[in-house]
């Protein structure tokens, strides 16, 4: 027995309604869609600008394969990771306390953040090598490059942690921190 098409929605209606709020099916369009829309075109055209910029090949530096040379290495992989640790850091604290606490911003910065944490870190590495070596000597391209990469991989992780730590501190221990000092 075949049910008619509107039935189905008066029931979908009817079971939006129970929960307080009338969604409607389909979204209208907003100016913000347009504003979205406007960045990402701004965003990719500024992208091909730097690629048609970029050398033809990008050479880094010459690895030498010593014993000797391995601690200078690291120091260069831990000044990298501390440099990206510390804009990770600045950024987290920044970005969760706005989106902790300004609602407005929260309906922004939140969905931003997810969207930007399903990008997989590797598919950064030719926009960003690409960019900076259209601006910037190679050498110095290659290493913000990879503290970029690692600000990416590890940013995201941070950032939600802290708004969550943010979001379930209990009213009444805030109170107390505000009468306390």
């Amino acid at each position: 027995m075949r049910t008619d098409p509107r039935d189905d929605r008066r029931r979908l209606a009817s079971t939006l309604l129970r929960f307080g709020h009338w969604w409607p099916t389909e979204r209208p369009t907003w100016w913000g869609d347009a504003i979205v829309l406007g960045g990402v075109v701004v965003v990719l055209y500024i992208g091909v600008r730097l690629a048609v910029g970029a050398p033809a090949v990008i050479a880094g530096r010459a690895v030498s394969l010593a014993p000797a040379v391995l601690p200078y290495y690291a120091a260069l992989s831990l000044a990298r990771m501390t440099a990206a640790y510390a804009l990770s850091l600045a950024f987290t604290l920044i970005y969760g306390h706005q989106a902790a606490f300004d609602r407005r911003a929260q309906r922004v910065l939140l969905p931003l953040l997810d969207v930007l944490q399903s990008v997989p870190i590797l598919s950064f590495l030719p926009v960003v090598l690409l960019s900076l070596t259209a601006i910037l000597p190679q050498a110095l391209a290659a290493e913000l490059a990879a503290i970029v990469l690692i600000f990416t991989s590890q940013v995201w992780n941070l950032t939600f942690a802290w708004y969550q730590a943010l979001r379930t501190v209990p009213h009444e221990l805030r109170e107390a921190g505000r009468a306390f000092q």
